[in-house]
C-alpha cells in the first residue's frame, strides 16, 4: 500500500503545496543576488505561523529549490533546528549554530575540498571550545580567562571569505524555531544576532538569514529586541483556502500515480472540517487512503468515515491538547464548543470573568483570538471532540 500523506514530520518538497508568494519571493531574491554578484543584497525572511502550518516544510522546500530550480550560481545553505538547550546563553547559541552550519550544510553545486577542509577545521575548533567549557566547574569558569567565547560574526566572516574565494555567490542560514531564544528569557541573543547580521552585511558578506517561529513571536521580538524585526521580510503562513487544500490532496496522489479520484465535494468537506490546516488535511487524507486506494471517493463514504477521524485525532493529538488545560480552562473550552456561534464573546459563556481563561487558552494554542473580544476553538475537529467530551 502506498500512502504519501504523513503527519509526523515535514512535508516532502515534491508534495509541497501552495505558498506561491513566499516561494516566489525567496526564488527571486536568491536569483537576483546570484545574477548581480551581490549588487542586489540578500533579503532576510521571517516565516511565522502556528504549529503544523508548514514552517519547517517550507525550509526543506527552499533547499529543494536551491538544488533543483536555481539554474546556475553557487549557493551554500545550512538549516539549524533550535532547541531550548541551544539558547541557554549567547555562547551556547553561537557555538550550536556554527557547529550545525559546519556539519549540516548543503550546496546547490558542490563544494571544493578547500572549503570542506575549512569547515572541518572550524567545526573541530568549536567542539574543542565546548569541551573546554564543559570541563570547568562554575567557580573555575569565572576565573579562567583562556577559555574564550566563540566569535559568531568573525567566524561567519571567515566562512564567507572562504566561500567567496571559491566562487560561492550566496550563503543562506535558516534558523528554525527561533522563539526558543525568548522562551529561555534570552532576548539579548537577538540583539547580538541583529548586530552581527548588520556587521556582516556592512563587510560585504552575502548572507541571507531565514527564521521561523509562532505568530506571537513578532510582538515579543519587538518588545525585547527591536529593531531585530525590521531586518526581515515577514510572511505569516495561514491555513489553506479551498484551492490550497485541493492542491495538498491532489499533488501527492498525482506524484505517486495513485488512482484515487477525490471529488471537489469531498475536498470541500475536508476543507471545512479541517479549516484548511495542512496538518489536519494530511491526517484526514492519510486515513481515507488507508481505507481506499483507487476508484472514486464519494461524499457518502467520507461522511461515514468522519467519526473515525475524530477518534483517530483524539488519540494522536486532542487528548493531549485537552490534558494541557486546567479544570477551569476545560470548562471554558466545553462552553466554547457548545456554542453554535463561530466566534464567541466572553459574555456569551460567562462574562468578563472568563476572559483570563480564554487568553491562557490562546497562549496554549487551544483557542484562536479572531478579533478583540472574539474567540473560537482552534479547529472544527477539536470542537467536535469537545462536544463529545464530558466534564
Amino acid at each position: 500500500m502506498i500512502n504519501p500523506f504523513d503527519g509526523q514530520g515535514p512535508t516532502s518538497p515534491k508534495y509541497y503545496a501552495n505558498r506561491k508568494d513566499l516561494l516566489g519571493t525567496f526564488t527571486k531574491s536568491v536569483t537576483a543576488v546570484v545574477k548581480s554578484k551581490g549588487v542586489t543584497r540578500p533579503l532576510n525572511i521571517g516565516i511565522m505561523g502556528r504549529w503544523g502550518i508548514g514552517k519547517t516544510s517550507t525550509l526543506y522546500k527552499f533547499r529543494d529549490i536551491l538544488e533543483n530550480e536555481l539554474n546556475g550560481g553557487k549557493v551554500f545553505s545550512a538549516m539549524v533546528s533550535l532547541k531550548p538547550a541551544c539558547c541557554e546563553d549567547a555562547d551556547t547559541f553561537s557555538a550550536t549554530v556554527l557547529e550545525t552550519i559546519f556539519t549540516e550544510y548543503e550546496s546547490s553545486s558542490g563544494l571544493s575540498r578547500k572549503i570542506k577542509d575549512f569547515l572541518n577545521e572550524e567545526k573541530n575548533a568549536i567542539r574543542n571550545w565546548k569541551l573546554s567549557k564543559l570541563s570547568l566547574n562554575p567557580e573555575l569558569e569565572r576565573k579562567q580567562k583562556s577559555v574564550s567565547a566563540v566569535n559568531f560574526k568573525e567566524t561567519l566572516l571567515r566562512l564567507w571569505k572562504k566561500l567567496e574565494s571559491n566562487g560561492v555567490d550566496l550563503a543562506i542560514i535558516m534558523l528554525d524555531d527561533i522563539h526558543y531564544v525568548l522562551t529561555q528569557g534570552k532576548g539579548e541573543i537577538l540583539f547580538d544576532l541583529r548586530t552581527d547580521m548588520q556587521a556582516l552585511s556592512a563587510a560585504g558578506a552575502r548572507f541571507m538569514f531565514i527564521i521561523t517561529g509562532p505568530v506571537t513571536l513578532y510582538p515579543e521580538m519587538r518588545d525585547k529586541a527591536e529593531p531585530f524585526t525590521r531586518l526581515f521580510e515577514r510572511f505569516d503562513l495561514e491555513p489553506f483556502d479551498f484551492d490550497g487544500t485541493k492542491e495538498l490532496i491532489e499533488k501527492p496522489l498525482a506524484v505517486e500515480k495513485i488512482k484515487l479520484e477525490v471529488s471537489d465535494e469531498v475536498i470541500r468537506k475536508i476543507h471545512e472540517i479541517t479549516a484548511g490546516h495542512p496538518y489536519f488535511i494530511t491526517l484526514a487524507v492519510r486515513d481515507l487512503l488507508n481505507q481506499k486506494q483507487e476508484g472514486r471517493l464519494s461524499a457518502k463514504e467520507f461522511i461515514e468515515s468522519y467519526p473515525d477521524l475524530v477518534d483517530h485525532f483524539a488519540r494522536i493529538k486532542f487528548n493531549d491538547d485537552y490534558a494541557r488545560a486546567t479544570d477551569a480552562e476545560k470548562e471554558v473550552l466545553r462552553k466554547l464548543a457548545a456554542s453554535n456561534k463561530q466566534e464567541v464573546a466572553p459574555n456569551d459563556i460567562g462574562g468578563a470573568a472568563v476572559t483570563k481563561f480564554l487568553e491562557r487558552l490562546v497562549s496554549k494554542d487551544l483557542v484562536l483570538k479572531i478579533a478583540r473580544g472574539k474567540y473560537a476553538v482552534y479547529n472544527p475537529l477539536f470542537k467536535e471532540y469537545l462536544r463529545r467530551k464530558k466534564a
